[in-house]
């Protein structure tokens, strides 16, 4: 019986690009897994706290975005699925931005709520820096990790003009915007700019899709 995925070569079966694909998603998704989960939990120990915790909407609102942005790097696999080859290094790459997300995750929320209470907006003040770096190597990560990922499917080096036309012009506002969030401390500012922060991103996947190529007839 003859796998899904898989190709004949002399008699044997050979896996394919969606044996790849399927190999290194499974280990890319438990790293995303982790980060949501460890995000999940915080926010549960909040929730059960809420009567000693002071609340506060920007910090929340920094939640959100990390968690979208995490959902996005889900959503993102799927450019794997035509990769034929990947090399350690290839590998790295693709673990360093769900790493970078990971520790954002574990950092946006406290993992504890003390019992004399706590504050959410210091505790967000507190580590917005941390935050924020956090994010911005998150979008350079992805940079490069299509630049890697455009050589292994168009077996060439990408030129700039098709670096930059993978990327939405989301991408630089965002990036200015993290680092106003990393440098001010003016709650207002922090809320302008993770509201901005938010609708941008979002603004770059929400007409985005997966899809397959149909067999022909259908």
């Amino acid at each position: 019986m003859e796998r899904l995925g898989t190709s004949h070569a002399g008699g044997l079966l050979m896996p394919t690009s969606l044996d790849l694909f399927a190999y290194l998603a499974a280990f890319i998704t438990v790293v995303l897994a982790l980060a949501v989960s460890d995000w999940l939990q915080s926010l549960q120990k909040l929730l059960r706290a809420r009567a000693r915790v002071t609340w506060n909407l920007v910090a929340i609102l920094a939640g959100c975005l990390v968690f979208l942005a995490i959902i996005e790097e889900f959503f993102d696999l799927w450019r794997l699925v035509r990769v034929e080859r990947y090399t350690y290094v290839d590998l790295l790459a693709l673990l360093f931005p769900p790493i970078v997300l990971s520790i954002a995750a574990m950092t946006v929320f406290p993992d504890e709520v003390p019992a004399e209470g706590l504050d959410l907006g210091e505790y967000y003040l507190d580590n917005r820096r941390l935050v924020y770096l956090l994010l911005s190597l998150w979008v350079f990560a992805v940079f490069l990790k299509l630049t890697d990922l455009h050589e292994l499917v168009a077996g060439k080096p990408a030129s700039f003009g098709e670096l930059l036309s993978k990327f939405p012009w989301q991408t630089v506002p965002v990036l200015l915007i993290f680092a106003l969030l990393a440098w001010s401390k003016n709650m207002r500012v922090q809320l302008a700019g993770v509201i901005a922060s938010l609708i941008l991103v979002n603004g770059s996947m929400i007409e985005r899709s997966l899809s397959v190529l149909k067999p022909l007839g259908q």
